[in-house]
């Protein structure tokens, strides 16, 4: 039997669901959770919603997608609670389908179904599927990644059923009886690539769930209306692209593209047993189940039309849309089906409902029209009541009626519950709408607030269009501004548009820093809503931002693409002012203040790096920062945050681990693995928080995983897993803690869905102690695109200048010391340190007499250099040349020579010289340390000085008197060269005037 979950399409539905003990499991050792989830969903805000298969509404309640979650809404008058139900992938259901074996259906054979088919002895036993039971599997991170996409609210308002997408989709039944339960009832996984649609039938009998065109299969599922158990009814093939699902009366309606098609459900009894045939057989009496039937409708003139929604006026007649706006009558009352178009719309139509004889249509361009249904039911074309052209109202994906109301779920994703007689994008009038806020766009990050501030709020979100929202817990908007972002003019990049990338607040929300796409940064005065400095800090995007506040002094800092870092401070003036920018060899991945004079940066090349923030004396507002530590990672940095005594440090790693370091050492104090419960899945966290520990609760490590979309807490002491959950069915851009008035925490995360959810921490331990949106004025003063970027690079001569923050210890410090390196007894190329020129040229003559004696053996190796007066001129030997080159490359490390340190001696100096002018006290003992050390300073130098001049001298001396020999040595030779060529002159001209021999002569002859 194969581990893998059956996640592929199936004539029938396997074994289902899971027993209540597995008899074997593959996983030995996996005890589950003996705890039960310390983060629980409290408040959904927006709505993933984008068609009417995502929105249900009955008498006084409504449901809508949010995510991985469904909302259901209570509505009493003008007040209404909101309920939630989300499923865990290990979640047991009350209630299970009974298995069922393998029969034929009248499709056609596709390929790889008979690895699909359920085998005929496990139909028999009734096994269950143990590799998808939850006591038995360790779900993978790609299994817990689901979203809801439809749901379906039955219309005695008892049940809920939701379809699910991703890996092993399922079709979920809950009850809504209870209002403070969420008890799963049914869990039905027979959908192999995620269900599209699913719908009550009128009298809640029957449920119908149609998976995707992938899967292919549309079932029908009997309920007990006592406990809401379901049982494989009917079912049949269905492969074409489906948009909607509706019934109509005993009859099922899919629609989609080029698609009508009417599914006779069949209450006739069942067929008579039959003997089996065959060991193993299921007598037909016990699982009896048929084909659904069904026949096209045909489509005449509108066979290219696309159907996007319906809606049923009784049990024979309906109402279909298509996208561009047809409006067509189905009519099944006789013996053949016929669908007639009436007339059109003029905009393009997303959804459709009817109420009190009015047919209520509206499209997502913000189009919306009342139509007249007995004169529609006519065939009358004239029978618009009213028409609201596309431009009036924001477009409208789906609706629904209450008993007194009207519910819609427009294009921004946002909610509203209206009169029933208001029409969209006409005049509003009094007592008209309740406002369940959403927003309209993916939400790019999120951020919290001190508990008392000015906005009055607890939370903020924003987009990359520039609005920023503030936020209550409870949903309620506060208030919310738009930042004006700069355009971008590129001639290579033409559609580039700027975005707004991070925001980050101030504690008691005054001021909002805002960093976009193009590198600028600005400040926000929230009271005013103007910005009151405008930056060029980075070149290419502003990645992050990070703030920190102790009193009237803000410091805040920037890093992005461009391998920077930009400090920035707020003088005693008020004003923003840069100060600084740090340049790195890789681009830098996040950077924070732990302390009001300490930076830390770390970048992709695996560094982290620690400055010291220093003011210059007399004068606090010139700042700097000076490198301090660098430390070595195993691994890329994602995210890092300080712990709450301020000398701790975590950092989160591509290698899915945690690492925590001292701050004051730069040493590595503990790490841990990302786990999960089961000890298997190991993450990658980011947007890491800390948090310090309480009378009843640990301290923990908060941070989201986009790996499996989930949110997670760790105990920072021990690394034990605390609590993970998911909800998002997208990238999660961010997570903030939110401190409530009583002193509880929440945890908001904000997702790309365009949701945002709510959840409330439980960690107490038996074991622990005892509104309106505003709209931001637009600012007049253009920004220009191509200011030039901020670069303020400090040289070493100019952080000279700052002091260095000294450490409170007690008692006296004892004087720095120069410490030398100690040089390894191994390495045999290395020469001793030598103090003077005349000791390191004498140690150097006995390799340069070892290496002439290879070449002479006869000379001795301990013999006298050679005389200047030799002809000798040996080529200079390999010792030379390594002496030369060693000398060039100590020349290279001046850092910790003696000029450097005369330098940095004099410098501290004329600084100590300005301290003196200060009325601050000195004690008398370091008074009298201070002069032992100048004293004995000064006699050092004068030793210096004159052994210095002494060799000078000698040196000098013996220069000039072997140079004096060398050229007396060449003078003699001169002299000599010349009497000798004289006297062979001489010799030749004499030699030339003697007379011929006897021997030549007779030779000659």
């Amino acid at each position: 039997m194969s581990s893998t979950p059956a996640h592929r399409p199936r004539l029938t539905p396997a074994s289902s669901p899971f027993l209540p003990f597995s008899s074997r499991s593959p996983l030995r050792g996996r005890a589950p959770p003996l705890h039960d989830s310390r983060l629980s969903l409290k408040r959904v805000i927006g709505t993933t919603c984008s068609s009417p298969t995502g929105f249900d509404a009955i008498d006084s309640s409504f449901a809508y997608i949010a995510g991985g979650a469904v909302v259901v809404v209570d509505v009493d008058d003008d007040n209404y609670d909101q309920r939630f139900f989300r499923a865990r992938p290990t979640a047991v259901p009350a209630y299970g389908t009974p298995s069922l074996p393998y029969s034929s259906t009248p499709s056609t054979p596709k390929a790889n179904d008979s690895r699909n088919r359920v085998s005929l002895r496990e139909s028999t036993l009734g096994l269950t599927d143990w590799t998808e039971s939850p006591s038995s599997k360790t779900w993978t991170s790609r299994e817990r990644i689901k979203a809801a996409t439809c749901l379906a609210l039955s219309k005695d308002g008892r049940f809920l059923a939701v379809g699910e997408t991703g890996y092993a989709p399922r079709v979920l039944i809950y009850s809504l009886e209870d209002p403070l339960s969420d008890t799963l009832l049914v869990s039905i996984s027979e959908h192999g690539f995620g269900v599209r649609a699913v719908a009550w039938s009128p009298d809640s009998r029957y449920l119908a769930s149609l998976g995707s065109a992938n899967d292919g299969f549309l079932y029908v599922w009997k309920i007990d209306p006592r406990t809401g158990a379901a049982k494989l009814f009917q079912q049949n093939r269905c492969t074409t692209y489906i948009k909607g699902m509706i019934w109509m009366g005993s009859n099922l309606i899919t629609l989609g593209v080029r698609h009508v098609k009417i599914w006779r459900v069949d209450e006739a009894p069942a067929i008579s047993p039959v003997k089996q045939k065959f060991i193993g057989d299921v007598n037909s009496t016990s699982n009896s189940q048929r084909t659904l039937p069904g026949r096209n409708v045909l489509l005449g003139n509108m066979i290219e039309a696309t159907f996007s929604c319906a809606a049923a006026i009784d049990d024979t007649r309906a109402i279909i849309c298509s996208e561009t706006g047809d409006i067509c009558l189905l009519d099944d009352s006789g013996k053949q089906m016929k669908l007639t178009h009436i007339l059109e719309s003029g905009f393009v139509t997303t959804c459709v409902a009817t109420r009190d004889g009015v047919i209520y249509i509206g499209g997502k361009s913000g189009g919306f029209a009342t139509l007249d249904l007995a004169s529609f039911l006519k065939g009358n074309a004239t029978c618009i009541r009213s028409i609201t052209e596309s431009s009036a109202s924001n477009g409208v994906l789906a609706l629904g009626f209450l008993k007194d109301k009207m519910v819609t779920v427009d294009v921004k994703r946002s909610i509203e519950m209206w009169n029933q007689d208001h029409v969209p994008g006409c005049p509003r009038t009094d007592s008209i709408s309740i406002p369940i806020p959403g927003r309209g766009d993916a939400v790019t990050g999120v951020g919290s607030l001190a508990s008392s501030n000015e906005t009055g709020a607890q939370f903020y979100t924003w987009s990359q269009a520039g609005h920023v929202l503030l936020w209550r817990s409870d949903g309620a908007i506060v208030s919310s501004f738009r930042v004006p972002l700069d355009e971008a003019y590129f001639e290579d990049e033409p559609d580039l548009l700027n975005q707004m990338v991070t925001v980050r607040a101030t504690t008691d929300g005054k001021y909002f820093i805002i960093g976009d796409k193009l590198g600028f940064v600005k400040v926000i005065n929230f009271s005013t809503k103007h910005c009151v400095s405008s930056m060029k800090a980075h070149s290419s995007e502003c990645q992050y931002i990070t703030i920190y506040e102790e009193g009237p002094r803000i410091l805040f800092a920037t890093c992005g693409r461009d391998r920077t870092a930009q400090l920035f401070h707020r003088k005693s003036d008020g004003e923003f002012e840069h100060f600084q920018t740090l340049e790195f060899t890789a681009r830098v991945c996040q950077v924070l203040f732990p302390s009001t004079d300490r930076v830390v940066t770390c970048s992709s090349d695996r560094t982290l790096q620690i400055h010291d923030l220093v003011t210059k004396e007399g004068d606090r507002d010139i700042m700097a920062a000076i490198p301090s530590r660098t430390v070595s990672l195993k691994a890329t940095p994602i995210s890092i945050a300080k712990g709450h005594d301020g000398r701790t440090l975590f950092i989160s790693q591509t290698d899915r681990s945690v690492y925590m370091f001292d701050l004051e050492t730069g040493k590595h104090a503990k790490a841990f693995k990302c786990f999960d419960e089961s000890g298997v899945d190991a993450v990658m966290l980011d947007s890491l928080t800390a948090r310090a520990a309480t009378d009843k609760e640990p301290a923990f490590l908060l941070g989201l995983s986009n790996t499996d979309k989930s949110i997670r807490m760790y105990d920072t002491q021990t690394g034990h897993f605390l609590a993970r959950e998911w909800g998002h069915t997208e990238a999660i851009h961010g997570v903030a803690m939110v401190e409530e008035d009583d002193g509880s925490r929440k945890v908001v995360s904000v997702g790309s869905d365009g949701t945002i959810m709510i959840w409330e921490i439980d960690l107490q331990d038996r074991g622990w102690g005892s509104a309106s949106r505003e709209t931001s004025p637009v600012k007049d003063i253009a920004t220009p695109v191509n200011r030039p970027t901020l670069r303020r690079v400090l040289s070493k001569s100019e952080l000279a200048e700052f002091q260095r923050p000294s450490p409170t210890v007690n008692g006296r410090r004892s004087p720095p010391r120069t410490l030398h390196k100690r040089r390894s007894i191994f390495n045999f190329a290395s020469t001793p340190p030598t103090k003077s020129s005349t000791n390191q040229s004498s140690s150097t003559l006995p390799i340069a007499e070892d290496t002439s004696s290879r070449h002479n053996p006869g000379t001795p190796s301990g013999s006298p250099p050679a005389s200047p007066k030799s002809k000798v001129r040996r080529r200079p030997s390999m010792p030379a040349l390594n002496k030369a080159k060693t000398k060039s490359n100590s020349s290279l490390r001046s850092f910790g020579s003696l000029n450097m340190s005369t330098e940095q001696t004099c410098r501290t100096l004329r600084a100590y010289r300005k301290k003196l002018a200060s009325t601050d006290p000195i004690s008398q003992e370091v008074l009298a340390e201070l002069d032992q050390e100048l004293r004995l300073t000064a006699v050092a130098l004068g030793d210096r000085a004159t052994r210095s001049k002494v060799m000078s001298d000698t040196m000098l001396n013996g220069l000039l008197d072997q140079y004096s020999e060398r050229l007396v040595s060449l003078l003699d030779e001169k002299l000599s060269l010349s009497k000798y060529r004289r006297s062979s002159d001489q010799e030749s001209e004499s030699t030339e005037k003697r007379p011929g021999s006897s021997g030549t002569g007779s030779s000659s002859a």
